[in-house]
């Protein structure tokens, strides 16, 4: 179920951007292209938490992007971890909506579980993203910061080995 936010923010998502717009960005504010590389890298490989905490960018750009972009578009509304070492996240949306995202630690592996839609149309009994259809796809930021968020619950020197996408059984139904 939705729930109204006090005001949507007008600033895009960072990782909407594919890397040329990201780079296209920088140009129009005078930064060299390699900076794109290394947001990227802080923010994908670093488990960077905000635009302050990369280091190695000059802080008038640190400045620029936290001014024109969102790193961070959703917010926990739940964490459950269970006794086997599974992890659900329920992320609250910036338009209301929510998703669950799932982190799976098998012997060496390290496997999530990415919801692409909110909502599902299964409606499979055993879960509650499908009770109300499905209400809209994910963007790509949406979907890669579940993997972040996950991604942060490891130890740094632990890795992700395994993506499985839900919200995709429609074909099926």
């Amino acid at each position: 179920m939705k729930t109204p936010f006090a005001a949507e923010d007008p600033r895009p998502h960072l990782l909407d951007l594919q890397p040329a717009e990201l780079r296209q960005w920088l140009s129009q504010v005078g930064q060299p292209s390699f900076r794109c590389t290394q947001i990227l890298s802080w923010v994908m490989q670093r488990r960077v938490a905000s635009f302050a905490d990369m280091s190695d960018l000059p802080k008038k750009l640190r400045e620029q992007l936290e001014a024109h972009f969102r790193l961070w578009t959703t917010s926990l509304a739940a964490h459950q971890k269970s006794e086997d070492g599974t992890e659900k996240l329920l992320l609250q949306l910036a338009d209301g909506g929510r998703i669950e995202c799932v982190l799976l630690r098998e012997e060496a592996r390290r496997s999530i579980c990415v919801s692409s839609q909110v909502g599902c149309a299964m409606g499979c009994v055993f879960c509650a993203s499908g009770l109300d259809g499905v209400d809209r796809n994910l963007s790509r930021g949406e979907i890669l910061e579940q993997m972040l968020r996950l991604q942060r619950l490891l130890p740094a020197e632990e890795r992700l080995s395994h993506i499985v996408m839900m919200g995709m059984g429609e074909p099926l139904a």
